[in-house]
């Protein structure tokens, strides 16, 4: 058997009239947009979603939001009294996010680890921030309308904060 010769396939460079492309996007999916605009293709205009895991498993998205409930939880109860911003009342909160949240107890274990690791450097960086401004707000959603391109760019603040001046300070967390 000889093999054919074939040219090798071009990239797929999906390129689809104006009107089917979208016309609001999340701050998240511009940096998608930028690295994988095939998967923006995808999930937009032809409104593929992946299939639900037939096991749920410990993943990076669960571990984002285990670690901004805790955040989200350890501040709120800094601004209700601000005796709370301790090392306890932060392990406290923890331990009872990962209890409620993360079923594996293996990966709480090593979830409970990696927030260790930061825990001191979180505390010392809130009092530093509770200092200069107090939270306002968490999970704020907002939008940017950007009328002369007909496209609206969407995003959601963790928290916001306000200082005496007024001035407002957005924190997007980051695991």
């Amino acid at each position: 058997e000889q093999p054919v010769a074939a040219d090798p396939a071009m990239r797929p460079a999906p390129c689809p009239p104006a009107i089917a492309r979208p016309k609001r996007l999340s701050v998240t999916e511009i940096k998608t947009l930028v690295r994988d605009p095939y998967a923006i293709y995808a999930k937009h205009v032809l409104r593929l979603r992946p299939l639900n895991s037939l096991m749920h498993a410990p993943d990076a998205l669960l571990r984002g939001t285990v670690l901004h409930k805790v955040f989200e939880s350890f501040v709120a109860s800094t601004v209700q009294d601000p005796a709370n911003l301790t090392r306890e009342n932060f392990l406290a909160i923890t331990d009872h996010v990962l209890a409620s949240e993360v079923a594996w107890p293996d990966m709480r274990l090593m979830w409970r680890a990696r927030i260790l690791r930061v825990a001191d450097w979180f505390l010392a960086q809130e009092a530093e921030r509770q200092q200069t401004a107090t939270p306002i707000a968490f999970e704020v959603k907002g939008t940017a309308q950007l009328p002369d391109l007909g496209f609206t760019l969407s995003g959601t603040a963790d928290r916001i904060d306000q200082d005496p001046t007024g001035s407002l300070h957005i924190y997007d967390y980051k695991t």
